[in-house]
């Protein structure tokens, strides 16, 4: 979570107030562009992944975004296996998902089977939540949620952000709008809802008049 979102407190650079030594101190403090982050807007949760601490001159890209990250062909071979075969080895996982899993806090426990068995994991959610957690940001969820058939199940719960009743938040954020619901998370969207039309999409109106063999995928009308 470090990497991915601003931790409250810190200090944070951008094109305009780069960094000057990338040492953190003092000097480069005081170039930030947020000193000391409060979260005070929006869901709570302030994105810093493919963020830019450098300066770049206008019209050249900060990044080369990837197309495709070695991190994610390793989660593929994880949940590949897992669902081949109901059941992943702890080889299986050291070589792909603990790869990701363990980089960059070596302390993190390995995905095992006696892990997962020892705290009553489901193994299929564990390479599942790897993947959210890893490729957070970066276009799959939606489509993981149709893969997976879960959509009907994940994309009508309420949008939530921080937990803001009974916490610092409730305090430093005292103009929150929101409504929070029963354990104190701030609401930004409910009333989401889901059909089983859009594991599908809908066909382009051009291509069925082209062809009139083709059939409205279900639910689309005609």
């Amino acid at each position: 979570m470090i990497y991915t979102l601003c931790k409250p407190y810190e200090y944070f650079w951008s094109n305009l107030n780069s960094r000057v030594n990338w040492t953190g101190d003092a000097v480069d403090r005081a170039s930030a562009s947020i000193k000391g982050l409060v979260p005070t807007g929006g869901s709570g949760y302030n994105n810093q992944k493919w963020a830019c601490e450098r300066y770049v001159n206008d019209t050249y890209e900060s990044y080369d975004y990837p197309i495709i990250r070695y991190a994610e062909v390793l989660l593929n071979y994880a949940e590949a296996v897992f669902e081949r075969d109901g059941a992943i080895s702890d080889e299986d996982l050291n070589l792909s998902l603990n790869l990701v899993r363990c980089r960059i806090n070596a302390k993190m426990p390995k995905l095992t089977n006696a892990f997962a068995s020892t705290h009553d994991l489901d193994m299929r959610t564990e390479i599942r939540r790897e993947r959210t957690i890893e490729l957070f940001n970066e276009g799959f969820r939606i489509d993981d949620l149709k893969r997976w058939k879960t959509a009907e199940t994940e994309m009508p719960q309420d949008f939530l952000g921080i937990r803001w009743t009974g916490t610092e938040f409730q305090n430093k954020w005292p103009g929150v709008t929101n409504e929070r619901n029963s354990d104190g998370f701030i609401i930004l969207e409910s009333g989401r809802k889901w059909e089983d039309k859009h594991y599908l999409y809908p066909l382009p109106t051009d291509q069925l008049q082209l062809n009139p063999n083709l059939k409205q995928n279900p639910g689309w009308g005609e």
